[in-house]
């Protein structure tokens, strides 16, 4: 599926309506359902980045309870994160690490790149006190399956897994 770099908006498919905060040729932010969705293509992760994520988090959050939250980053992707961009993601996760019912990050990757992976994770939800659960994996579908279980509502497990097949497509 082809979207022009102009209608970045809104994705509408089989499976719901996806938001889209950003099409950066790095970086997707996305909310789907009660989903927030991040996607890390290549490259660093940026502040813009940060404001994004934030943004759609605070969209999720007036809207939803609880929601679930799904990051993938891709094999390509740069996993150093600059001091002010760590410090923003661990703002945004203590603000709403309560309402957060459970985030997966998949890393397809294995050996140390797949540990350093989990421990940008671990310090991520360290410092900002999280008290939701996650995990990280190396199966999208056995991600967005683990999720699911714990926040429910729509997109189901098959209509969540072609939307972030969906936006992996996406040209970067």
């Amino acid at each position: 599926m082809r979207v022009p770099a102009y209608d970045i908006r809104t994705i509408t498919t089989a499976y719901g309506a996806i938001e889209m905060y950003s099409r950066d040729p790095g970086v997707i932010v996305a909310v789907a359902g009660r989903y927030f969705l991040h996607l890390t293509r290549h490259g660093q992760a940026s502040m813009t980045i940060v404001s994004q994520a934030n943004r759609a988090v605070a969209d999720l959050a007036t809207r939803h309870e609880k929601f679930g939250w799904v990051t993938i980053i891709e094999p390509e992707a740069d996993l150093s994160l600059p001091a002010d961009v760590k410090n923003g993601f661990n703002a945004l996760v203590k603000r709403y690490s309560s309402r957060i019912s459970g985030a997966a990050i998949v890393f397809e990757k294995t050996g140390f790149h797949a540990v350093a992976v989990r421990s940008l994770v671990t310090a991520i939800n360290v410092a900002s006190r999280a008290t939701h659960p996650n995990r990280v994996f190396s199966d999208v579908r056995e991600a967005v399956s683990w999720v699911n279980k714990l926040t429910g509502g729509e997109p189901a497990v098959a209509g969540l897994t072609h939307i972030l097949q969906q936006l992996r497509s996406l040209p970067s």
